[in-house]
């Protein structure tokens, strides 16, 4: 008797669109967060995310699951409810902020703040993270300076700030184990299970029993397209595992990855800052080194 095969539906969807809303079991999702004072608890991961983006707040609890599964959930509607989720917290070890984004930009809830307004209210939170932030959004490192900028003063001396060049596009399926009684079976499908671009993070046999599994796929494109890999040319298509490293960890650095990501041709690449205050600073550098 051949194996029975569960995934019953494989979507084109992008993070921009509307994604399959089943709930995702393993991570807990909460919604708000109100003002508070900034000497408060410490939190290991906090990601936050647009609540009023369906595809966003779809696709949040597989990318929790798959690369941060340990993370508190918490949607937010506005540039005000990120700055009060974050007041919550005297200490965070890592933020993830997974909401639509531009070259240091933000968008939340539809609207797109300048980037000194999301800097002004993060710096009345009084919160500090202190291992590292992740941009979850697409282009928000093609300005490193700016982003940089956004989130300095939450920063500590330590921390890394992390993001893409390249748009992140992502896609749901869902494998039914609704007649599957047995863990072991699911154990053996999940051992031979394979797609191009899936994340990790599939839950356990033992989870999956008697379930509908909703579990996604995500890769990086140069252009905003909503076409599936498997169906174009995968000409500037890229998996988190390729995209091209950019360590910056001073002005110069800073200021070379800005050039190579305003050309005609922009690298795909996943930016990490290790110096956020050197980063920030660094047109101002640049500016009082042009001065005769």
């Amino acid at each position: 008797m051949p194996p029975r095969h569960p995934v019953t539906d494989v979507g084109q969807v992008l993070n921009s669109a509307t994604l399959t809303q089943t709930p995702v079991a393993g991570t807990k999702a909460a919604t708000g967060g109100s003002s508070g004072t900034a000497k408060g608890p410490s939190i290991k991961t906090l990601m936050l995310y647009d609540s009023g983006d369906s595809g966003i707040s779809g696709f949040a609890p597989i990318l929790a699951r798959a690369y941060y599964p340990k993370a508190k959930l918490v949607g937010v509607g506005s540039v005000a409810e990120l700055a009060a989720a974050l007041s919550k917290y005297g200490k965070i070890d890592t933020l993830v902020i997974n909401v639509h984004s531009a070259p240091g930009q933000l968008f939340i809830g539809g609207r797109n703040p300048t980037t000194e307004t999301v800097r002004q209210a993060l710096a009345k939170t009084g919160v500090t993270v202190q291992s590292k932030i992740v941009f979850e959004g697409c282009q928000v490192m093609r300005d490193p300076v700016d982003t940089c900028k956004m989130v300095a003063s939450i920063c500590g001396p330590k921390t890394q700030v992390t993001g893409f060049t390249y748009f992140s596009v992502s896609n749901t399926f869902e494998i039914d184990f609704t007649d599957f009684k047995d863990a072991g079976e699911i154990q053996s499908f999940y051992d031979d299970f394979t797609m191009d671009y899936m994340v990790p993070g599939l839950p356990s046999a033992k989870a999956s029993v008697g379930k509908v599994i909703t579990h996604g796929r995500r890769w990086f494109r140069d252009k905003y397209d909503e076409t599936l890999p498997e169906d174009g040319n995968f000409l500037h298509i890229e998996s988190l595992e390729s995209l091209q490293p950019y360590k910056l960890s001073t002005a110069e650095d800073a200021l070379r990855a800005q050039a190579d990501f305003s050309g005609p041709v922009v690298p795909g690449a996943k930016v990490t800052v290790t110096n956020v205050s050197a980063v920030a600073n660094a047109e101002q550098v640049e500016a009082e080194a042009a001065t005769p």
